[in-house]
């Protein structure tokens, strides 16, 4: 399991242990519980309401006023569409894209490998992975693209790459073309990381010494032949069905 649980994780946890129709007060009760996942945070009863707002715009929770919600037993509502504020702070393309895709993520996508309706973002620099699930601990790489993608992806730094490899420790790779005209993800697929053999690792020159990062060396990666589980195209697929032909692909 994961070390850190996300606050919408946790928040969740304790919504769906409550009656149908709860309060904020049923909610806060078990402040004293999620304190001890971040007993640093002196601001508990703000990040309840937080997360359970993050709740209701995902469409899993309706709030009926007074401090009123209900819980409506539903998958978290799917978009396509992506958030250009979320990146507003940004001026450089790469970033602006890097976390216009992250967020949209962050609300839409799901594990493919258990139940979990819901990924974790992991924090910035964590090698090789994006998120992460709570539930079963399997890791995201996101990889997104405005055109299509073809055989090769761009990796991260090559020697954790191969350590990952080498470790079996390799996320799930998940390929997110989107349209930026129209700010509106068109296909997502994911392919499973126990798939990616060393040999598919293909390094890429160091950065020469007059760079920011002088001496670092990512790599690419080959996916050439490797099976796909479609998650959008362009409408988000059932996800039960998803799940299955992700078993599938994985037991073959």
């Amino acid at each position: 399991m994961l070390d850190r649980k996300s606050w919408k994780f946790l928040v969740d946890e304790v919504v769906r242990r409550l009656p149908k129709t709860f309060s904020l007060a049923d909610v806060t009760a078990h402040k004293d519980y999620l304190q001890r996942h971040y007993p640093a945070n002196r601001f508990v009863e703000a990040k309840i309401r937080q997360s359970l707002q993050v709740l209701r715009d995902q469409g899993t929770l309706r709030f009926l006023g007074n401090g009123k919600y209900e819980r409506l037993d539903v998958a978290p509502r799917f978009s396509p569409l992506i958030d250009p504020s979320s990146a507003a702070t940004y001026t450089s393309q790469s970033q602006v894209g890097r976390v216009m895709l992250e967020t949209w993520a962050e609300f839409n996508l799901y594990c493919v490998n258990c139940a979990a309706d819901a990924l974790t973002r992991l924090p910035a620099n964590t090698p090789v992975a994006d998120f992460a699930c709570d539930a079963c601990d399997d890791r995201f790489q996101l990889k997104s693209t405005k055109n299509r993608f073809k055989t090769t992806l761009q990796g991260a730094a090559f020697g954790p790459t191969i350590a990952a490899v080498r470790d079996q420790l390799m996320p799930e790779f998940v390929l997110v073309e989107y349209d930026p005209r129209y700010h509106t993800v068109i296909f997502v697929e994911a392919v499973p990381g126990r798939l990616i053999t060393e040999d598919r690792v293909v390094p890429r020159e160091k950065l020469g010494p007059d760079a920011r990062r002088a001496g670092w060396q990512g790599c690419n990666i080959d996916i050439t032949g490797l099976p796909r589980a479609r998650i959008v195209e362009p409408a988000g697929l059932d996800r039960s069905d998803v799940r299955a032909f992700w078993r599938q692909i994985n037991e073959s």
